[in-house]
């Protein structure tokens, strides 16, 4: 398997992946999964949804787990960016792509 080429010039600069939204049908395990074998660190936690970050972030979560009796499934996935102006281009860029794009406001995201 060849790896693919690395893009030196995107359209916008992605730091990491952040605000990730998981459904999961056992909180239990991946909260356990999460913590004791990635080392994420709980931000808050209620019955149904459980808030994760890593030890070195600044924000309240980059993970966030929430319970289903249906399958598992990515609610969510959000980017971090270098700069504010990578947003507006980001989603210029999907929206071009025909990929489906928001900005959403969610407690503790900035």
């Amino acid at each position: 398997m060849t790896l693919p080429q690395t893009n030196f010039g995107p359209p916008f600069n992605i730091t990491r992946a952040s605000h990730l939204v998981l459904m999961s049908r056992d909180l239990a395990a991946s909260r356990d999964f999460y913590t004791e074998v990635i080392g994420l660190k709980v931000s808050d936690e209620t019955a149904t949804s459980i808030h994760l970050r890593g030890v070195e972030e600044r924000g309240h979560h980059s993970l966030t787990l929430k319970a289903t009796k249906s399958e598992a499934a990515c609610e969510r996935v959000g980017f971090r960016v270098f700069a504010d102006e990578d947003l507006d281009v980001a989603k210029a860029h999907f929206d071009s792509q025909g990929t489906p794009s928001k900005f959403v406001n969610v407690p503790f995201q900035r």
